[in-house]
């Protein structure tokens, strides 16, 4: 009988155990995702918040013929000065800044053959008419930034995607835009925004 209690006594510290060791990882999996949301929603509003502050007009900088007329090209000395400050704020990985350094150079490449016609004065050739930070044309004016919520966000080992909506009720009304995010380093980076697929940006 005593026996019998004993190996009934450890067949249930046994299965206790196991129980234990299968919901551990569920909570330690939870907690990590929800860092990494919080993580991940902390470098895009400050991405964002560094981008207000440090761009102008436009992100590529042409410059025009002598009767300035039109765009003939990039102006790389502003371009470069660009790059060199994208990489050093640390929200960007070396996949969103070769992009963005190969759109810049397909611009200039079309400008100088003539494929596209920039007169002075007129909306780019490129793009989608529309700032390609958020792809929006305006935005919440009190704070834009940190009204971001993430509408949906996917995370696989080291990469996310998410995309993200203004935390306002009628700016957030059917819009979403995409962003891609790596690790580098164990910071998130961003590695890919839908305003900038490069793709889409020299298709017109």
């Amino acid at each position: 009988m005593k026996i019998s209690i004993y190996i009934l006594t450890m067949l249930l510290t046994s299965f206790e155990l196991s129980i234990y060791a299968q919901e551990t990882p569920k909570k330690n999996a939870s907690s990590v995702v929800s860092s990494d949301k919080k993580a991940i929603r902390d470098v895009l509003v400050k991405a964002y918040k560094w981008q207000e502050a440090n761009t102008s007009d436009v992100d590529f900088e042409p410059i025009s013929d002598k009767k300035e007329e039109r765009y003939i090209g990039l102006n790389y000395k502003i371009h470069q000065k660009r790059m060199v400050s994208l990489e050093g704020t640390g929200y960007f990985s070396k996949e969103f800044l070769q992009n963005y350094d190969a759109i810049a150079k397909g611009i200039d490449a079309r400008l100088k053959s003539n494929k596209d016609e920039w007169m002075v004065g007129d909306m780019p050739p490129f793009g989608e008419d529309a700032n390609p930070w958020c792809r929006c044309q305006d935005y919440p004016n009190d704070n834009p930034w940190d009204k971001i919520i993430l509408k949906k966000l996917d995370i696989l080992g080291e990469t996310a995607t998410v995309w993200w909506t203004w935390g306002d009720t009628v700016f957030s009304k059917g819009f979403s835009y995409k962003v891609r995010l790596q690790k580098e380093n164990g910071q998130w980076k961003i590695s890919y925004l839908q305003g900038f697929d490069k793709n889409v940006f020299l298709k017109k």
